[in-house]
């Protein structure tokens, strides 16, 4: 197979740096689509989780990261590993940066979909009252999103007002505000939390949305912390920096975002103690399979040295 090899358009400490990169994808990816497989099974199999409104969402999330795993950051790691890329043909490189830029986009902006929809959950529940308003309210919403960013992206790759420029394969600088706009609705949700238990004099029912708050916050803190470097020095940009300063780290900080996509299936099991439990209960089972299947071993060599020395 005809390949390109990006190598010399890199200084020493950018391939090193990739090669940081292609060690961590690469211990991180196998965990994560495990975790992914798992946590689809157990949400779409499991009548309890596919009956709650707050799965579905969740289950349409964790088969877009699925999906992006094991196509875009698979062929980043090969290409951090070996600096070559397979896309020669420009209209192959145009493909893969549509669905690499679509998805990116789309887990985004359903995520900030995800957070109104613990809002409306925790707030508005009455708004889930019937059959029609579950399928405006709830159901539809995702699939708006996906149509959107499938025809903005459509137009944006394939019906373009300018010349792509082909002649390399690096990823571009971009940081979707859907970031910032994630978090700050998640501070917002849990604001209104506590101004609402302070406006009615009543305590919140925690036992009952501890669990949407709980999810939320474990799954946010991907979208605060990792994305925070980057944000940070693109707004002293703006405060007037020069642009100069930090921009190398900015361009490198980019792939952080991708760490976003593998941790998201492991930060959903983590954030579900249901999961939690069944998958220490797997756990539980392969360590007792693993110390039989050891104690057999044992006693079939001490058997076979005992018989050894008896017929000597």
């Amino acid at each position: 197979m005809l390949v390109a090899k990006d190598l010399a358009v890199f200084d020493d400490n950018t391939q090193r740096f990739y090669s940081f990169q292609f060690c961590i994808l690469l211990s991180l990816i196998v965990p994560s689509i495990l975790a992914s497989l798992f946590a689809l099974y157990s949400l779409i199999l499991d009548p309890n989780f596919r009956r709650e409104c707050h799965s579905y969402t969740l289950i349409v999330l964790l088969l877009i990261n699925l999906f992006y795993n094991s196509m875009n950051i698979s062929y980043f790691i090969y290409y951090f590993h070996t600096f070559r890329t397979f896309l020669i043909a420009p209209m192959s490189r145009l493909v893969w940066g549509y669905f690499d830029w679509q998805i990116y986009v789309l887990q985004i902006l359903l995520y900030a979909w995800f957070t109104i929809e613990r809002h409306i959950l925790i707030f508005h529940d009455r708004l889930l009252t019937t059959r029609r308003r579950r399928l405006v309210i709830h159901y539809l919403p995702p699939y708006f999103v996906i149509v959107y960013c499938f025809v903005y992206y459509t137009f944006v790759f394939f019906v373009p007002s300018c010349i792509n420029n082909f002649s390399r394969l690096i990823r571009p600088g971009f940081f979707p505000c859907a970031f910032r706009n994630t978090t700050l609705f998640l501070i917002a949700l849990f604001i209104r939390v506590l101004y609402q238990k302070h406006r009615v004099q009543q305590p919140v029912q925690w036992r009952r949305y501890r669990k949407l708050i709980v999810q939320i916050l474990v799954i946010s803190f991907l979208y605060l912390v990792l994305p925070f470097p980057p944000m940070l020095i693109q707004f002293l940009h703006i405060c007037g920096m020069s642009t100069s300063v930090g921009s190398e780290f900015s361009l490198r900080m980019i792939f952080v975002s991708y760490y976003t996509f593998l941790l998201f299936p492991i930060f959903t099991i983590a954030s579900l103690p249901e999961l939690r439990a069944k998958l220490n209960k797997i756990l539980l089972c392969l360590q007792c399979t693993v110390q039989r299947i050891n104690n057999t071993h044992i006693v079939y060599m001490s058997s076979n040295r005992v018989r050894i020395v008896r017929e000597r």
